[in-house]
């Protein structure tokens, strides 16, 4: 299976992730939420976070991929 070659948005924080939900897809149709998995207890957000955070503004939650580490890819498509 070949990752996806998209923009990629690090968030640590539910706070963080609205925020940057919030700002809207400018001129991109998808774009790649990157969290930390539950071992990083004091920075995860769940995959359940991810995708009712998407929809809450406007995107369309899709697939989410394990990347290096401890890092988690969450697939999002403007709506």
């Amino acid at each position: 299976m070949t990752m996806p070659n998209m923009k990629r948005v690090k968030v640590s924080s539910e706070q963080a992730l609205r925020n940057a939900l919030a700002k809207g897809p400018g001129s991109r149709l998808e774009m790649m939420i990157v969290t930390c998995d539950a071992t990083s207890r004091d920075t995860h957000i769940s995959s359940e976070q991810v995708r009712q955070a998407a929809r809450e503004n406007g995107w369309q939650p899709g697939r989410s991929y394990t990347l290096n580490g401890n890092l988690l890819g969450h697939v999002i498509r403007q709506s």
